[in-house]
């Protein structure tokens, strides 16, 4: 009987070490295939598109668009299409404003959700490169450029840049968002190198025209899709930390919290729908997909497993330090709870809060991809105007 509960608790307590401790370390000792980035011809460089849906972002869509076109890129290459998900405010005054400047706005009716605004605004254009990038990001005036260098490797099929987390003033409990977003910055560029692959981000993302399917209407999943289709296509996934993208967190946990509930079950509908990428035959790229990827979507379940399996081994001393080590992460996250509350940051109970908010909102993100995704509308995270 002590079995079942004995081999719960070591594969899950496994597995979570796994994705953050020992994945990590196993990577290097993978030859790094892929440090050098290609160097594109002065007269290869192709034409491109930046695709922007967007829904009801007055207070930041003229800056992105200002953006855009400030990049260091040939104009004569460059188009910006804006997508307008039905956007009830000045969205679509405002874009017109930039009318004559490479910049055209596609204006759709009702609320598709940002795969379905991509589908359209892939529609009405005919660049070699689609670039896909959100409303509330500004790139690095160099960002494009370092982006698209990649494409003179015909090998290249998807490309991500750098996501640089901005926390706002005075959001203290979403610190936590920052770090981890340089922890993995630091992973998806070990990944690029191996050859392995991780998801691309859709805060900045290239892929080669010829790549792009139209996605299956409902789908919410809008960044690791593409670099699955490359994958399949037998192309490479490539990150890039110098093409900078800058996007600022939610304003506290409770933001981000139904963020990423959204992003969960379309994680989940990717799985599902994708369980190829985890083919041996797809060799390091199925590894660093299950590693890093799939681990860390389970790892809500992964937690419960080993709690519930500790849960019969109390009679062993070692194994009753181990579920008092838990209950103890456990009430620290609460303590980060309730001094959230009180706008406070306490570093490690903050930090475990944050983590164990982020892993529910996935299980709950999990029970809603399996009640059915019934719309792949997102609604505006609230923001302040940028300058």
């Amino acid at each position: 009987m002590i079995l079942l509960p004995l081999t719960l608790f070591w594969l899950c307590l496994g597995a979570m070490i796994h994705t953050y401790v020992t994945y990590p370390l196993s990577l290097r000792l993978f030859k790094r295939r892929y440090r050098v980035p290609p160097v594109m011809p002065e007269n290869a460089w192709p034409t491109v598109a930046i695709l922007v849906p967007a829904y009801n972002e007055e207070r930041v869509i003229g800056a992105k668009v200002e953006n855009c076109l400030a990049l260091d890129y040939d104009p004569e290459k460059l188009e910006i299409l804006i997508g307008s998900d039905g956007s009830t405010d000045r969205t679509n005054e405002i874009v017109r404003g930039f009318a004559g400047s490479r910049v055209k706005l596609v204006e759709l009716t009702g609320r598709n959700g940002k795969t379905g605004v991509l589908n359209k605004l892939v529609e009405q254009t005919k660049t070699d490169i689609l670039v896909f990038s959100d409303a509330n990001v500004m790139l690095d005036k160099s960002a494009l450029r370092l982006l698209i260098r990649h494409f003179a490797d015909s090998s290249v099929g998807v490309v991500n840049g750098g996501k640089h987390i901005l926390v706002p003033p005075g959001a203290k409990a979403v610190k936590g968002e920052a770090i981890y977003g340089k922890a993995e910055d630091a992973l998806r560029t070990l990944e690029s190198e191996v050859g392995g692959m991780s998801g691309a981000l859709g805060s900045l993302m290239g892929l080669r025209r010829e790549l792009y399917r139209p996605f299956v209407r409902g789908s919410t999943n809008d960044d690791t899709v593409p670099a699955i289709w490359a994958i399949l296509a037998g192309m490479r996934q490539v990150h890039d930390p110098e093409a900078k993208a800058y996007e600022e967190s939610g304003h506290s946990v409770a933001e981000e919290f139904r963020r990423r509930v959204r992003i969960g079950a379309g994680n989940y509908q990717t799985l599902f729908r994708y369980p190829q990428v985890l083919h041996p035959r797809y060799g390091v790229i199925a590894y660093t997909f299950f590693s890093h990827k799939v681990l860390r979507w389970f790892f809500p379940f992964l937690m419960a497993g080993a709690l519930a399996g500790n849960a019969f081994l109390l009679t062993e001393p070692l194994y009753r330090g181990f579920f008092f080590m838990q209950l103890a992460a456990y009430a620290l996250a609460l303590l980060g709870w309730l001094t959230d509350l009180l706008k406070q940051r306490v570093p490690v109970a903050s930090s475990l809060y944050h983590f164990t908010a982020m892993n529910l909102a996935l299980l709950l993100g999990f029970f809603a991809y399996r009640r059915g995704i019934k719309s792949a509308a997102w609604e505006r995270t609230p923001r302040e105007t940028v300058s």
